[in-house]
């Protein structure tokens, strides 16, 4: 408990919220009183300005009880399966024979766009590294 709120980071951000939140409502109250000499534009921002220091008050309490490098949430994966040439086609959509036959041969240029992207899925997945 005392290293959530008196850690250095911890420190830092009441610091941090001890500039922001009375500024912000400082402005607020700036703007409220040019809203009252005949800015009109002004009651906008007389508003906006309490809403930006509750917003960097909501910031500032998820900061303090975030605990960096903690793990929260947990990523399930479904198990992979293997093609017959070792690559993983887990989520590579199956078309079945006959419906793809059907679609090659109604539409030649269809066909042909087919034939080029499966022979992009037998090189696999371009990433950054491969030139």
């Amino acid at each position: 408990m005392r290293r959530r709120w008196f850690s250095r980071r911890a420190l830092g951000l009441h610091l941090l919220l001890t500039v922001w939140f009375p500024g912000c409502l400082v402005a607020g109250w700036w703007q409220a009183t040019v809203a009252m000499s005949g800015n009109t534009l002004s009651y906008l921002y007389a508003v906006e300005w309490p809403a930006f220091a509750i917003f960097g008050a909501v910031v500032w309490w998820n900061l303090i009880h975030d605990e960096p490098g903690e793990r929260k949430t947990r990523i399930v994966r479904r198990p992979r399966r293997a093609a017959p040439s070792g690559r993983d086609v887990s989520e590579v959509p199956v078309l079945e024979p006959e419906l793809a036959q059907q679609v090659a041969e109604e539409d030649p240029e269809m066909a042909a766009y087919n034939a080029y992207l499966a022979s992009l899925a037998e090189q696999g997945p371009k990433t950054w590294r491969q030139r």
